[in-house]
């Protein structure tokens, strides 16, 4: 059989699945999603071993319009978040995407607000002073983050082919490894623990990126990983380097300023940059499109 015939018979395949409930590719994410959900299981298992001590009343908090300003910071992306999945539904539609990946994509976002939601929660504990510490909740939110960006990824999918199962299996692995790796962290008192997942959430990416750019077909989807990763991780560094200690050296103006452009100029701005490439190809393009037809007519 040659390829094409291949690639055709994948498609008629996805076609006649389209419509149903159980299928092999559902069985199969399903065993993906196995596989990194043992890994959370682990952790939650070991949950007492890695819980946070009581705050010491000695911690410096941030307060009064530093604090409202990283609420409303993360209680935004609960309003881009539904924006986009709306958005990113029609126009995979328009384009022709099969409804698993759409499926898929909409699970993703979904699951970036399950990841925001653990995000929040850790930093109400540490009274919204950003230290890069070991804690359930921390866990949560680089767990569904990198669940999040998979699924998202897999959401592009036009035919699903080995190399992308094979990609999907990589993803789970990933989950179980750094569910195994961080209360190893936690008992080490070592962030390079954290290494892996950071090497996931990069991997995960640059897929996601990848078949973004398949799908759209514009070179500005590049912009996507530059804000989401580097200019992330540029706070990420500065909160580090400048973020003090909140017992020791408490420097809340630079802690809640790197804070909110790490999320704000970083995360935020990567997810408005990508929901509006896929609208302009997937809505606004067709929508342009069919006026210019209705004028012919």
């Amino acid at each position: 059989m040659s390829s094409k015939q291949f690639t055709k018979s994948q498609e008629a395949l996805e076609e006649n699945n389209d419509g149903k409930i159980f299928t092999s590719n559902l069985g199969f994410t399903a065993l993906c999603f196995l596989i990194g959900l043992a890994g959370f299981g682990y952790i939650l298992a070991t949950l007492p071993g890695i819980a946070e001590s009581p705050t010491d009343p000695s911690r410096t908090c941030i307060v009064d319009g530093w604090k409202l300003g990283l609420i409303i910071t993360h209680v935004l992306v609960f309003a881009l978040i539904p924006l986009a999945m709306r958005i990113f539904y029609n126009s995979l539609k328009n384009l022709g995407l099969p409804s698993r990946s759409i499926f898929a994509s909409q699970l993703g976002l979904a699951f970036v607000m399950v990841a925001i939601a653990s995000e929040i929660g850790w930093h109400v504990t540490q009274c919204w002073y950003y230290q890069n510490d070991f804690t359930m909740l921390n866990f949560m939110f680089y767990f569904f983050l990198i669940s999040a960006f998979a699924l998202w990824a897999d959401g592009l999918v036009e035919n699903t082919t080995i190399i992308t199962n094979l990609i999907n299996i990589v993803f789970a692995i990933s989950l179980l490894v750094v569910s195994i790796l961080y209360p190893l962290g936690y008992q080490a008192g070592n962030d390079n623990f954290k290494i892996p997942i950071y090497i996931a959430l990069t991997i995960v990416l640059g897929v996601l990126t990848y078949r973004g750019y398949k799908i759209l077909e514009d070179w500005k989807i590049i912009l996507f990983p530059i804000f989401s990763v580097g200019v992330n991780l540029t706070f990420v560094f500065l909160l580090d380097k400048f973020g003090g200690n909140p017992y020791t050296d408490p420097q809340v103006t630079f802690n809640a300023l790197f804070h909110i452009l790490h999320d704000l100029v970083g995360t935020e701005a990567g997810l408005v940059i990508f929901t509006w490439l896929v609208y302009s190809k997937g809505i606004a393009q067709k929508n342009s499109k069919a006026t210019l037809a209705t004028g012919k007519n």
